[in-house]
């Protein structure tokens, strides 16, 4: 589905078959596209914060310790 053409869908019917376009609807209605609506994350609570850290942050890869594990003290 792209923004072009909201609500259409290319699919094949078998392999190795033409592609085909399939307009998607609900109850013979068509879909209109929407932006998503963004969701506001949470801040992680200092225990949540620590346990990352102690538990998780080992099993990282040294490039990404800092950016998903950081030290809690400099989290906040």
């Amino acid at each position: 589905m792209t923004t072009e053409e909201p609500g259409v869908v290319t699919m094949r019917t078998r392999v190795g078959c033409p592609e085909v376009k399939v307009t998607v609807t609900i109850d013979g209605v068509h879909i209109p596209y929407q932006q998503p609506q963004i969701v506001e994350a949470k801040a992680l609570s200092r225990n949540r914060q620590e346990y990352l850290y102690k538990v998780v942050r080992p099993y990282l890869s040294d490039a990404n310790k800092d950016a998903t594990c950081p030290c809690p003290e400099t989290s906040l």
